[in-house]
């Protein structure tokens, strides 16, 4: 090609690239721009923080089941997550099995509680329009299923309802507990 027909490069912030009279560095970027250039930056702290809270669950957990850090350097996040639930439903067993002890009409209290809720959502589901049969009678058959494995549990039946008050015997304290999911699954 002759030397007078070639264009004269222009300066380009970027070696290689045609410099664009579009855009200037003093030119503020636009909201979607700023959004599109600002996402990868989000979503590398959004993960830094995921990684930082399973670090510290890794340590707390080893501590917890008093397992050596050392030899579980290398565990997987689902590993973690797996160990920390299973860690979690064990120390809800341990509560229940205390607050049994401690007060053996407890469970007669949930299950008293849960049959009044059955009850209730039964009632509720019978004048509700609208609600799909299939749905319905599963719903009611999933807690006529966790009833029955509650109500096989060998525990004492729910106390007599108060008189005096006029609530049943379960409402009359507050009850923190929570069953473990194997046994109301």
């Amino acid at each position: 090609m002759p030397a007078d027909t070639m264009e004269k490069p222009t300066a380009s912030p970027i070696a290689g690239a045609p410099a664009s009279s579009s855009q200037t560095p003093d030119k503020p970027k636009s909201a979607s721009e700023h959004r599109k250039s600002s996402k990868p930056i989000m979503e590398k702290r959004r993960r830094a923080r995921i990684n930082e809270s399973l670090g510290q669950l890794k340590t707390l957990i080893l501590d917890a089941l008093k397992k050596d850090s050392s030899r579980h350097s290398k565990l997987e996040k689902a590993d973690i997550l797996e160990m920390t639930v299973k860690h979690l439903r064990n120390l809800q067993r341990a509560q229940m099995t205390a607050a049994l002890s401690a007060d053996p009409t407890v469970l007669g209290k949930y299950r008293a509680g849960f049959n009044e809720c059955m009850n209730e959502v039964t009632r509720f589901l019978s004048t509700c329009e609208g609600v799909n049969t299939e749905v319905r009678s599963r719903l009611l058959g999933h807690l006529s299923t966790c009833l029955g494995q509650i109500v096989a549990m060998n525990y004492p039946p729910p106390p007599p309802p108060q008189a005096a008050s006029g609530q049943p015997a379960h409402l009359a304290q507050p009850l923190h507990i929570q069953l473990p999911g194997s046994a109301a699954a």
